[in-house]
């Protein structure tokens, strides 16, 4: 079977400044990676402090050190980044596509897997 059908959208809905969850999600999601599976993302506005926060912000969150030293990682061997829209612009640029949760519900279906945290 190959890698391509084995395509996985990890869910990160928990808020990293409260629940170590997130950086698990990204822990476990290299280690797909790093099994050649493809990973796309999909950040719920609770976990917008994945896309915003500095590396070292990170390392006041919930687990901040796996978080920043994973987190670059993670993004630029992400296959997919999309995230739920923001309520207001965002102070700083930020990687991946907007994507709200109606549309999401269509995104999943070409997903082989969905892992959610």
């Amino acid at each position: 079977m190959s890698s391509a059908s084995h395509r996985t959208l990890l869910l990160i809905k928990a808020d990293p400044a409260i629940d170590p969850r997130p950086a698990e999600a990204i822990r476990s999601a290299l280690g797909l990676i790093a099994g050649e599976i493809p990973v796309s993302v999909y950040l719920f506005r609770e976990a917008h402090a994945l896309l915003l926060s500095s590396p070292d912000d990170l390392l006041d969150l919930e687990d901040g050190e796996v978080l920043h030293r994973f987190l670059g990682t993670f993004f630029d061997m992400t296959k997919e980044i999309y995230y739920e829209p923001f309520t207001q612009a965002p102070a700083r640029e930020v990687r991946g596509k907007p994507l709200s949760p109606k549309d999401l519900g269509h995104l999943i279906l070409g997903f082989d897997h969905t892992i959610f945290f």
